[in-house]
């Protein structure tokens, strides 16, 4: 029997929780996420509890799905983490809790310990088994110490995640044939591949302006790999065996309710979206005003929402779920339009080949969109 994303995302009555940690040992020279190294961690898991109080009554709706990702949360000590579950203890009714890790700040006494705080999933960012990419890329890890974190992980924890990117400079043939054989031993439930995009302000962007032709035809080779595997592309970047699917990352795709808390955080609910300021300063002198740390905030007309909602849906193998949002008339409209000029669109959702061409469609799909509603 088909699946829709309506099956797949658990209680909607629920909510989704998602913690920022900014602290890295040190910034990747392609990142361009909110990191820091250099900060008063007790202070930061102080005001992180001091603004989960201000989403109690949506907390207490019971969260569903945790994730704690950064920065490198595994870069902190554990206890600090500890003190973020109990304070939720008493709203957790938890399908998944994931922690983000990476190789040089996870061992098996930590892998212990987060199993022993109800951690469920691990996503482990590997990034590249080449240890001339990963000094390239400004990682703190090599090969030797990815494998090792993936070995203690898999010995602890039954469901992980291991992120991968293509296109850091250094990269060959070579390099992907690293993560093949990786893969091929390995079968991880899920992963993540992402192709290298340059932004600018980071370091990477200063020696690099665009990413060789060839990582797209290496990108096009390691997904067409994954296929033969047995992965199931079941959103632009992700990758899953047997259904294991990010059961947090499908209520974003969803459009879901979710809060998110700490240095840039964003959250949505009611049809309310929101993006937290992304420096310390600013945040704690917020949250001591007993304000919410918003940087960025705004109420969704109907229309806007319904974009919103189909932007997310259409990232995914399911497509538009019409148990979830509502089309009318003008958007069906909207949709067939689209579906006569692309022939990867069917109206509902896009094809394999549709979700490497996804910017071009969105695009498409943003301009008629305008045409008919005020954004």
């Amino acid at each position: 029997m088909e699946k829709y994303l309506s099956d797949l995302i658990g209680n909607l009555n629920k909510i989704s929780l998602y913690i920022h940690i900014p602290f890295c040992k040190k910034k990747c020279y392609y990142c361009d996420f909110v990191s820091y190294t250099e900060g008063s961690v007790e202070n930061y898991i102080e005001a992180l509890i001091t603004e989960l109080k201000l989403y109690e009554k949506y907390l207490e709706k019971g969260i569903k799905t945790l994730y704690i990702g950064g920065g490198t949360p595994s870069y902190i000590n554990e206890h600090y983490i500890e003190k973020l579950v109990m304070f939720l203890n008493k709203y957790l009714q938890l399908e998944e809790f994931t922690i983000e890790v990476n190789p040089d700040s996870f061992d098996s006494e930590k892998a212990y310990f987060y199993k022993s705080l109800g951690t469920n999933r691990i996503s482990l960012g590997i990034q590249s088994l080449d240890d001339t990419v990963l000094k390239r890329a400004g990682r703190t890890h090599n090969s030797y110490q990815a494998y090792k974190a993936y070995e203690i992980a898999k010995g602890i924890f039954n469901n992980i995640n291991v992120d991968f990117i293509i296109g850091l400079p250094g990269e060959s043939w070579k390099s992907i044939e690293k993560i093949v054989d990786f893969i091929r031993l390995e079968h991880p439930k899920h992963i993540s591949v992402y192709l290298l995009e340059i932004h600018e302000g980071t370091f990477l962007s200063k020696i690099m302006k665009k990413i060789p032709d060839e990582s797209f035809e290496r990108h096009d080779a390691l997904l067409d790999f994954l296929k033969t595997e047995g992965y199931e592309r079941y959103e632009i970047s992700n990758f899953a065996l047997n259904e294991n699917y990010s059961k947090h990352n499908l209520v974003y795709w969803a459009n879901r309710e979710y809060i998110g808390v700490g240095l840039s955080a964003g959250g949505h609910f009611d049809n309310f979206r929101y993006n937290n300021v992304s420096d310390f300063k600013s945040y704690f002198l917020k949250l001591k005003n007993g304000k919410f740390p918003y940087g960025y905030q705004s109420k969704n007309t109907k229309e806007k929402e319904i974009l919103e909602t189909i932007f997310m849906m259409l990232r995914t193998k399911w497509g538009i779920d019409k148990k979830l949002v509502h089309i009318n008339f003008e958007i069906e409209n909207i949709l067939n339009t689209l579906k006569r000029k692309f022939t990867f669109f069917d109206g509902t959702r896009l094809s394999e080949k549709g979700m490497d061409f996804s910017s071009m469609f969105f695009s498409e799909l943003l301009m008629l969109w305008e045409e008919f509603y005020e954004i």
